[in-house]
């Protein structure tokens, strides 16, 4: 699968990422999120033209790994503590989880092999609906 000069392998026997690919994707993500957090810094506000790309991206995720493997990823490359304790996510029996990109992997291959849950599109919101939560939140309610 090629998507936006980013060739993706799956091993067709094992029908999962490959890690060194699995690690790739991830690299350009954080490659991404840099750039266009320099570019931010200098005056350019870009995000507007990578948003869709980053949707795109997501939904591939989810659709791959289900929703929670695609929370382990957007938690690990956005939220966890970089400088904390780096075993910051345990599984069900206190084992240290995604705490390295071969960990990560590890997980979302193991929530992906457990998903029985077909992905479905968020139901998107109404302008009117839009609208009324603007107000209420210009309204401080």
């Amino acid at each position: 699968m090629h998507i936006g000069g980013l060739i993706i392998l799956i091993d067709i026997k094992r029908n999962k990422m490959k890690q060194e690919v699995f690690t790739h994707v991830l690299d350009a993500l954080r490659d991404n999120s840099k750039r266009i957090d320099e570019l931010y810094e200098l005056g350019m506000d870009l995000i507007n033209f990578s948003d869709d790309y980053i949707k795109v991206i997501d939904t591939l995720l989810k659709v791959y790994y289900g929703k929670e493997g695609a929370d382990w990823i957007d938690w690990y490359l956005w939220e966890r503590d970089l400088r904390g304790d780096q075993y910051q996510a345990t599984d069900k029996d206190g084992n240290p989880i995604c705490y390295d990109d071969t960990s990560l992997w590890e997980e979302v291959e193991r929530c992906r092999l457990e998903n029985k849950t077909e992905y479905e599109l968020p139901i998107p919101i109404t302008d009117e609906a839009r609208t009324e939560m603007l107000n209420m939140i210009a309204k401080g309610i």
